[in-house]
């Protein structure tokens, strides 16, 4: 594998508050046998046919998403360069510059929030916007991913609670985001393993059920036993430290909306990492329209 490239490092920023010695003893890991691991890991690399060596941050994400098991952590990371191939549809043209990624903020997002639980629980709000007047599921969810792309090479943390903002939500966005669940879930399983501690559905509409039930079909009961759904936010306060919500949410963040904007400058940096993933999978993208 000496012909392969090594990973670039992260551009770690403020935008994801992280502390890897709490996350480590939380497991009862010392440094040693981290770096330990590791390097086990990474003498196993040496022998697939990966096209990079992930950095030590990306690998201990891995590690620490499959709870420091080598043999699932291996699974873990075999998953990740394969997806691509196995689905897709979802990631063909996923890279932010492409013209076909153009105006996806305008239509949602999944947004981490900075600091987590103080259990090291990472927030995030997922939420659509009803003055999307062109709303296409395919890029809402590639966009998710593009995030969560970052999230693999810069954060660390035991487990995801996510905030479903759907109040917003029309029937025309579930009509198009039914047929693209299935595929979202399998990622969601193949990639994000046990790590969602919560999902909670605030001040959603009604005909949010119909999403919520499809997806039903596809996860897991025991993720199914995870979704909470909140009439109004009060109530979500009493799972959630309301204090590490953006204003607009009642919290003492930045308002959601800023920490977008930060976030759509955050993922420009990462344009190199994103050209590179395109040629991960490239070679099995079929030509064929889809939306």
């Amino acid at each position: 594998m000496s012909d392969v490239k090594v990973m670039d490092e992260g551009v770690f920023s403020n935008l994801l508050v992280v502390n890897r010695d709490k996350v480590r003893k939380h497991w009862g890991k010392t440094e040693t046998e981290i770096f330990e691991l590791l390097d086990r890991l990474k003498e196993w690399i040496k022998t697939q046919n990966f096209p990079e060596m992930p950095t030590d941050s990306t690998l201990e994400f891995f590690l620490t998403n499959c709870k420091y098991n080598l043999d699932k952590t291996k699974k873990n990371l075999t998953t990740y360069y394969s997806i691509r191939k196995e689905i897709p549809e979802v990631y063909r043209h996923s890279n932010p510059r492409s013209p076909e990624m153009e105006n996806c903020w305008d239509m949602g997002v999944l947004c981490p929030l900075p600091n987590p639980l103080e259990d090291l629980y990472r927030l995030s709000i997922v939420k659509v916007n009803q003055n999307c007047s062109n709303f296409v599921a395919w890029k809402y969810f590639a966009l998710m991913l593009n995030i969560y792309e970052i999230r693999i090479c810069e954060d660390l943390c035991l487990s995801e609670i996510i905030i479903v903002d759907y109040k917003q939500l029309l029937w025309s966005h579930v009509f198009k985001m039914t047929p693209w669940l299935l595929k979202m879930a399998t990622i969601l399983d193949k990639l994000a393993k046990n790590r969602i501690k919560q999902i909670h559905v605030i001040e959603a509409p009604s005909y949010v059920s119909v999403l919520i039930n499809v997806a039903k079909r596809f996860l897991k009961k025991k993720m199914v036993d995870r979704i909470l759904i909140h009439k109004n936010i009060d109530s979500l306060y009493e799972h959630v430290p309301k204090e590490l919500l953006p204003s607009d949410y009642g919290g003492n963040e930045k308002s959601l909306d800023e920490i977008i904007d930060l976030w759509k400058e955050h993922v420009k940096k990462y344009q190199k990492r994103f050209d590179f993933l395109d040629q991960v999978g490239m070679e099995t993208y079929e030509k064929e329209e889809w939306e």
